[in-house]
């Protein structure tokens, strides 16, 4: 089969004939329809989580799936179209029990540690990771990292909440969604004008431009001086360097983004102020299965821009530049 398979941190990744996964009895061969292209991938690619994840080359990348069952499973059927819950852990620890795998620490994630989407064929692990869904494949794609990030990024979060959004890109762009469906005020805040162009065109009405120096911008040119929430879909020195300035009492700063920055927040500030950091990392089944369904009841959009799987490399340097105005997504 044909594949994009990463060898050597910092280069292309080389389309080349792969041998095929077999199905057997531990697993379920999947015919890939369309696996999304994230920013995980780019750092993977660029050596950016060197030591924090054990990434073994020549590996095939690509954890955001969506495909076609190849032969009848327990619970699958051949040509059934499925999303792939992408985390899968011991089954036995404390985490995995709450129904949090990915923060088992035997977890496995397809294009991460395991041969992932970025091919005509991937095999996986259990079935029970696949959910059912019907509709265009190029447009689910994106709910099996994005969608579900972004739900358990807003989970929780009320009518009338006051939200402000660091980032424009795709999970911040499904997470704005969600939080309108919720009924929050929300303010977003970001660099690319095309990118705000698309949050106006969702129906953001407060959008703030930043020339870098997020907590500033968004102190001085928004109409609301606290929120109760601050999501960051960035997470590097821009955005968190001062950021916690701007949440309320009993506040809560999210971060989802992966940039490498340290936040540093006064120790008064949080007792005084009551405020909460949270780690968003992916997210439970069930956050899936909401996001799918919201996604089913027209109440959400994923704005995929199709690439072919040789034409991948060119997808993540738009990417990297900026130039992707919603979710790249790699058809192969």
């Amino acid at each position: 089969m044909k594949a994009a398979v990463f060898e050597t941190q910092g280069k292309p990744l080389v389309i080349k004939d792969v041998k095929a996964p077999i199905q057997t009895n531990d697993g379920i061969v999947l015919k890939v329809l369309a696996t999304g292209l994230c920013h995980g991938d780019v750092h993977i690619i660029m050596g950016d989580w060197q030591g924090d994840l054990d990434i073994k080359t020549p590996i095939i990348l690509g954890h955001e799936i969506v495909g076609e069952v190849v032969t009848d499973g327990k619970k699958v059927k051949k040509g059934d179209m499925v999303l792939v819950y992408n985390a899968f852990g011991c089954n036995s620890c404390k985490y995995c029990k709450l129904g949090y795998y990915q923060y088992c620490e035997k977890v496995k994630v397809l294009g991460v540690h395991e041969n992932g989407g970025f091919a005509e064929y991937v095999k996986v692990p259990d079935e029970n990771n696949l959910i059912k869904v019907e509709g265009n494949p190029f447009s689910l794609a994106p709910l099996a990292d994005a969608g579900i990030t972004a739900y358990n990024a807003s989970e929780g979060i009320q009518n009338g909440d006051k939200v402000a959004v660091l980032g424009t890109g795709a999970v911040s762009m499904l997470a704005v969604q969600i939080l309108k469906f919720f009924g929050a005020e929300i303010t977003v805040v970001g660099r690319n004008p095309l990118k705000l162009s698309k949050m106006q065109e969702i129906g953001i009405n407060e959008i703030i431009f930043s020339r870098g120096e997020y907590a500033k911008d968004l102190s001085e040119k928004s109409t609301t001086r606290k929120f109760d929430y601050i999501l960051d879909f960035i997470g590097n020195e821009l955005t968190l360097d001062d950021v916690s300035w701007m949440l309320s009492r009993m506040g809560e700063l999210r971060i989802i983004g992966e940039f490498g920055g340290t936040l540093r927040i006064p120790e008064q500030l949080i007792v005084l102020r009551g405020l909460r950091v949270k780690g968003i990392l992916y997210g439970k089944m069930e956050h899936l299965t909401n996001v799918i369904k919201l996604f089913q009841e027209g109440k959400i959009r994923t704005f995929p821009i199709l690439y072919r799987l040789d034409e991948i490399n060119s997808a993540i340097n738009d990417l990297m530049s900026g130039r992707v105005i919603g979710r790249a997504v790699i058809v192969p």
